[in-house]
């Protein structure tokens, strides 16, 4: 009837047939009813007449005759308008998806929806911790509407954060993820500004710029040759003379040593760039004499897969050459020598090629990274260097 065709299936012809009946009445009777009638049938009402779609097949637009009213009101925002709109003004006025049906463009995104978006395009490493870490925020804000957080609501949450004894380090790192949400959302027109970024939290990390003297050098080489894990030696004579982090140098296989040209290739780096590591003789030494054959980890602990938990080694290889794992205070509280962490390693590996003369391009290209402000935190110059560089710069000017 009138070109539209509906198929069903029933037990018996009798219901089937009932239903047909049915269905051609409610094609011939939709099309005569008036807009008072159109209002007032219900949705189980429409439903018995065949749904909706039958109605919409018929030429009878029920969303638009039921929403008239609102729609003129909507119709009759201006697009400045429409995104100025609170999300109490939104529901008021019918609801997104009214908003949404009407062709309307509306800020009715929820944090929760913005954070699934986020994630979907995110395309760099480590999607699962980042995953955890967008997570955490979406358990504070989720169903709340990004037009509607501001920088009270984060300021609120910060501040409890401090209240509850955590450190302005991780704070810093949690609100960077936050921040990257809001800048995402920003990008997308759901908001007009990063509110994040006007929250401050003072940074309690504390910049790192301990170097190993030589003699210092030689003591914790010493006492890593004595460790009881047979491969401390290797690992820390690595990152000295590689510069590479830690979770780099763990993460190497056997597979991945290039043992004709002394190097190895690092695809999955801290930056996302690969680079190439250049191995000295001495290492090379080293890894021949614990040469494996196949894939399997250079670093393994007690689980072949994973890589060793080697700070108990590393722990007493530093008590072993005098080097404290602590700050050592003076008398009045303040830093008379700092600790020396592994990561120390690598300022040591960045000083030293700054003192031999090297360019500071070739040591961000040696150590990995992207930027050369960070290579410069990286360089240490001692009391010896510095005195040699002024007198240099004093006989330069003849005095």
């Amino acid at each position: 009837m009138k070109g539209i065709v509906k198929n069903k299936t029933f037990p018996s012809e009798k219901l089937a047939q009932a239903w047909a009946d049915k269905i051609e009445r409610s094609i011939k009777t939709i099309p005569n009813l008036e807009a008072a009638q159109l209002l007032a049938l219900s949705d189980t009402d429409i439903e018995a007449m065949g749904g909706e779609e039958l109605f919409t097949q018929l030429g009878v637009d029920l969303f638009t005759i039921r929403n008239q009213a609102r729609l003129e009101v909507i119709n009759a925002l201006s697009k400045k308008e429409l995104l100025q709109l609170s999300p109490q003004e939104i529901e008021n006025m019918g609801g997104a998806e009214l908003f949404l049906q009407a062709g309307k463009r509306i800020r009715y995104k929820t944090f929760r929806e913005v954070c699934g978006e986020y994630l979907s395009k995110w395309n760099k490493k480590d999607y699962r911790n980042q995953m955890a870490r967008v997570n955490y925020w979406c358990e504070i804000f989720g169903d709340r509407f990004m037009t509607d957080l501001d920088v009270f609501d984060i300021r609120e949450h910060i501040d409890g954060m401090i209240d509850d004894g955590i450190r302005g380090t991780t704070i810093n790192r949690k609100k960077a993820v936050l921040s990257s949400v809001f800048k995402y959302a920003v990008s997308r027109g759901y908001i007009d500004t990063n509110v994040v970024r006007d929250v401050v939290v003072e940074n309690d990390t504390k910049q790192r710029d301990r170097v190993l003297s030589a003699d210092e050098r030689q003591r914790l080489l010493n006492a890593c040759r004595e460790s009881h894990w047979d491969k401390l030696y290797l690992l820390v004579l690595m990152a000295m003379t590689t510069g590479a982090r830690k979770g780099e140098l763990l993460k190497l296989r056997w597979c991945d040593i290039d043992f004709k040209n002394n190097s190895t290739y690092l695809a999955d780096t801290k930056n996302g760039e690969a680079k190439e590591l250049h191995f000295p003789p001495a290492v090379m030494v080293e890894l021949k004499c614990l040469q494996e054959i196949g894939s399997g980890l250079i670093f393994a602990g007690g689980n072949p897969s994973e890589p060793m938990d080697f700070r108990k080694a590393w722990s007493k290889a530093l008590k072993m050459a005098d080097i404290s794992e602590k700050d050592i205070l003076n008398s009045d509280g303040s830093v008379k020598l700092e600790k020396f962490t592994f990561h120390c390693l690598r300022h040591g590996f960045c000083s030293a090629l700054s003192d031999s003369g090297k360019e500071i391009n070739q040591i961000a290209k040696l150590a990995g990274h992207k930027s050369i402000q960070t290579t410069m935190r990286y360089i240490h110059q001692g009391r010896d260097q510095k005195r040699e560089i002024v007198n240099e710069l004093a006989q330069a000017f003849k005095l």
